[in-house]
């Protein structure tokens, strides 16, 4: 049987700056160790997350898993107060779209430190 943990792979060029990054915008991690010489790093959004994002080298992945798609996910986050979470990404210097409302809630996009882009929808 399934449980409600959800851990979404994804996969970047360094994940050591990947994992600085998303705990530079307030994700926690979890864990870190090495597997076959490459460090794998399992981060969330709170020290209670059951939604993780596990960050794997994507040199590794495309030598020793060719099959499978190094895309990224398309994810959205949710914020309970979107406008402090986005004035808090600009000073880090996160590259950011512009922050929009979208009928009762507000919408903007950001990218990580590789150029993935990731929504972020609240109030």
């Amino acid at each position: 049987m399934f449980t409600n943990q959800i851990k979404i792979m994804l996969y970047v060029d360094n994940v050591e700056e990947s994992a600085a990054f998303w705990q530079s915008v307030g994700f926690h991690e979890f864990e870190r160790q090495e597997m076959d010489g490459t460090l794998i790093v399992e981060i969330g959004l709170s020290a209670t997350a059951e939604s993780r994002l596990v960050l794997y080298d994507r040199t590794f992945i495309e030598k020793h898993s060719p099959e499978v798609a190094l895309n990224s996910p398309s994810i959205m986050f949710s914020s309970d107060d979107i406008v402090s979470l986005y004035k808090k990404m600009q000073e880090l210097g996160v590259t950011l779209g512009d922050l929009v409302k979208l009928g009762e809630e507000m919408v903007f996009n950001f990218a990580d430190n590789d150029g993935n882009y990731f929504a972020v929808s609240g109030k």
